[in-house]
């Protein structure tokens, strides 16, 4: 255990300036995108506002309310560029995490394999980092977000604003919130547990190709696409005519039980890989 916490601490220590980047950049971005499309609309309503709208309240009562659910979807490239550049950064990552080792007049591989430790532990030191860096990254998100909408409040006049809206009520309202931050335990599972799974077919891929180089990219391929398939399986034979006998949680216990026997058959082949196929 103690080897692999610093193992995961290296790997921390080792993207630790760009991840805190991709906080600084979500944060200005997504603050400039609320801040100016709050005083856009300020703007649009004081130009439209005449004899017959003197005040806000009128103004409202012929236009509606604003809200903050709406103003992110109005601010959608200021909201998004950000996640979606992080989301990039992060799939690049996982095959950074493994081919930087490899670049290098003195490899650090060498060094890595060479260690006086369980190599299973460099590989789940590695997917333990992606893991945190993704749900570190959501809940930087989450913790930004009553800090946007203050914002919000600050900009807009509360006649225009209506009622009060809960982060619930505006994460719900979002189509990638919703994912990101999911409001059930089963929804967490659903996203997460298969991003997860995702990664570790990947690691699996990206190991065979570094045992086996030009055989191994076929073969990770070629594993990646059966993972994929069989994990689309149930979802395809069941949206057939006279096959969509089986209800949402049946079909949701059968990918649970699918993605839980691919990970476990990952970890396995990536496991092997390590110990037998990699070497210095």
């Amino acid at each position: 255990m103690n080897r692999y916490l610093k193992l995961l601490h290296m790997e921390v220590a080792r993207f630790w300036k760009l991840y805190l980047s991709l906080f600084a950049i979500t944060l200005l971005m997504q603050g400039f995108g609320i801040y100016y499309e709050s005083s856009k609309y300020m703007t649009y309503v004081q130009d439209r506002m005449g004899p017959t709208t003197d005040t806000y309240t009128k103004f409202v009562a012929e236009h509606g309310v604003n809200s903050f659910s709406n103003l992110l979807s109005s601010a959608n490239l200021w909201f998004l560029a950000p996640i979606a550049l992080s989301i990039g950064a992060l799939a690049l990552y996982i095959f950074l995490i493994w081919y930087r080792e490899w670049t290098g007049k003195n490899m650090f591989i060498y060094r890595l394999l060479m260690l006086p430790t369980d190599r299973r532990n460099m590989y789940l030191a590695k997917l333990s980092a992606i893991l945190l860096f993704v749900l570190g990254l959501v809940s930087f998100q989450l913790l930004i977000l009553p800090l946007e909408y203050s914002l919000y409040k600050s900009v807009i006049d509360p006649a225009l604003r209506g009622g009060a809206e809960s982060m619930m009520t505006v994460i719900q309202g979002h189509s990638l919130l919703r994912i990101l931050i999911p409001h059930t335990f089963i929804e967490f599972i659903l996203w997460y547990g298969g991003g997860a799974v995702f990664v570790i077919i990947l690691f699996t891929a990206i190991l065979l190709e570094r045992s086996y180089r030009l055989k191994g990219i076929l073969a990770g391929l070629i594993y990646i696409g059966i993972a994929i398939l069989l994990m689309c399986a149930p979802i395809l034979i069941t949206n057939r005519p006279k096959y969509d006998y089986l209800y949402p949680v049946e079909l949701f216990t059968i990918e649970l039980i699918i993605a839980a026997l691919i990970g476990a058959l990952s970890l396995m082949i990536s496991f092997f890989l390590m110990n037998k196929k990699i070497s210095v």
